[in-house]
C-alpha cells in the first residue's frame, strides 16, 4: 500500500473514479484539486505487481476527531479475492491517530431498483465483514440518501460521529451548503 501524491489522486479520480460511483456521488475534480492543496484530502492504493488493485480516498479537517472514507474502490478483476479487506484493515492502520473511520454507504432504503438494492446491500455487508458497526446515524448529501457505518477500536459515542462528520462537510461544501443540503441525523 502507498499513500497517492496530489497529482496520482487526480489521476486516479479522472481515470477510474469517475467510471464506479454514480454521477450524483461524485464530486467536482476541482473541489478535490483544492481539498488536495489544502491537505484536507488523501488517497491511498493498494498494489499487486505494480497493478493497482484498489484505492481510498479520504476526508479530515482540524475539527473532526474522524477521518471519513469518501471514496473506496476494488478494481473489478480483483473483487472477491480478498484484497478490499486486506486494503481496509491496512487503512485503519494508516489513519489510528483518528478515533475511527467513517464510511457512509447508500440507504438501501432507497435503491431505485432490484439491481441498485442488491449491490448496496453487497456492499454493507463487505463493510460488516471488515469490522465497520452500524450507527443510528443517517445522511443526506445533495439528496443522496446514506447509513452511516464506523470502524473503530473505541467507544462509540455518535453524538462526537455527527459532529465529525459536520465538520468534514462544512470544510468540503462551506456553512451554506452544510445548511441547506446536507443532513445528518440520528434515527
Amino acid at each position: 500500500m502507498k499513500k497517492f501524491s496530489n497529482t496520482e489522486l487526480l489521476k486516479v479520480y479522472k481515470e477510474r473514479l469517475v467510471n464506479e460511483f454514480h454521477n450524483e456521488e461524485i464530486k467536482p475534480y476541482e473541489l478535490i484539486k483544492r481539498l488536495l492543496e489544502e491537505d484536507k484530502y488523501m488517497g491511498y492504493g493498494l498494489y499487486e505487481d505494480d497493478k493497482l488493485v484498489a484505492y481510498a480516498f479520504l476526508c479530515k479537517c482540524e475539527d473532526s476527531e474522524y477521518i471519513m472514507l469518501d471514496y473506496y474502490v476494488v478494481e473489478s478483476e480483483f473483487r472477491g479475492s480478498g484484497y478490499g479487506s486486506k486494503f481496509l484493515n491496512e487503512l485503519h492502520k494508516v489513519t489510528k491517530s483518528y478515533k475511527g473511520i467513517i464510511g457512509e454507504i447508500e440507504d438501501p432504503n432507497y435503491a431505485v431498483d432490484k439491481d441498485d438494492l442488491e449491490y448496496r446491500e453487497k456492499r454493507i455487508k463487505f463493510y460488516e465483514k471488515n469490522k465497520l458497526y452500524h450507527t443510528n446515524i443517517r445522511s443526506s448529501v445533495f439528496g443522496v440518501k446514506y447509513i452511516v457505518m464506523i470502524m473503530t477500536n473505541n467507544k462509540l459515542i455518535e453524538e462526537e460521529v455527527i459532529k465529525s462528520l459536520k465538520n468534514i462537510y462544512k470544510e468540503l461544501f462551506g456553512i451554506q451548503k452544510l445548511d441547506k443540503q446536507i443532513e445528518i441525523s440520528i434515527i
